[in-house]
């Protein structure tokens, strides 16, 4: 090789290297590579009970608090009233799950019934999103093998939760963030659509959690069971987007 070869072949590989030392960190590099903000892990924010008049204001305080994604875990008769809000949450980049159609205890219920309610409400879910849910959540967190063995039927993987705010009881937002954030990395919240101091919690939840350096994941299956609380065991966790 000639010696004018060898110097054009040492300055092209010169400006290769110093062109890459400016090429752009890729986003999710930057936001976890070690100490970044999602370094205390990921936990899930998941709310029961809509679609409701407030979905739309829950969807506006997720997106200010840092275009947040949660899970929303909708009841059949609500989406057939209101398949805009239903689409109005698929179409904000949020994740929709089966939470029965008229919040039963579905337990209580015979085997046709019980069943029923969890397949109308996946249907209603796909007529208005085009996708069916693969997760559901039981009205109560009441459930047993017959609850699993249908949600499984129609490909969704019960989800419980680690984390309940007891919003539903009339506190203020600021024990609902309280609450909220006694969850551990990999851990499911719960909270429930159509309430005002739920609203005005988020965030601060959201707010608690990055000082934490949690962020909100997606709902993924776990190998190992996850308990609820003591004699519940569920197979969901949180994860990265």
């Amino acid at each position: 090789m000639s010696r004018r070869s060898r110097s054009r072949m040492w300055i092209g590989a010169a400006l290769a290297m110093l062109m890459s030392s400016f090429a752009p960190v890729p986003a999710a590099a930057q936001a976890d590579s070690g100490g970044g903000r999602c370094s205390g892990g990921y936990v899930a924010i998941t709310f029961d009970d809509g679609p409701t008049a407030l979905t739309g204001d829950y969807l506006k305080a997720l997106r200010d608090a840092g275009n947040i994604r949660a899970t929303f875990f909708v009841t059949g008769s609500l989406a057939s009233a209101s398949p805009d809000g239903t689409r109005r949450i698929a179409a904000a980049g949020h994740r929709i799950g089966n939470h029965s159609y008229t919040h039963p205890n579905l337990v209580a219920l015979d085997a046709a019934t019980a069943f029923a309610e969890l397949r109308d409400t996946s249907r209603v879910v796909r007529a208005q999103t085009g996708r069916a849910p693969s997760l559901f959540r039981p009205p109560f967190g009441s459930t047993d093998a017959r609850t699993r063995q249908d949600a499984a039927r129609l490909g969704m993987t019960e989800v419980i939760w680690t984390a309940d705010t007891v919003d539903w009881s009339g506190i203020p937002a600021e024990t609902i963030v309280a609450n909220a954030l006694t969850v551990k990395a990999g851990g499911i919240i719960l909270l429930h659509d159509g309430l005002p101091a739920t609203l005005e919690a988020i965030p601060g939840i959201v707010r608690g959690l990055a000082e934490r350096k949690q962020c909100a994941g997606r709902i993924v299956y776990s190998e190992e069971p996850v308990q609820a609380w003591p004699g519940l065991t569920f197979h969901a966790k949180a994860a990265r987007w």
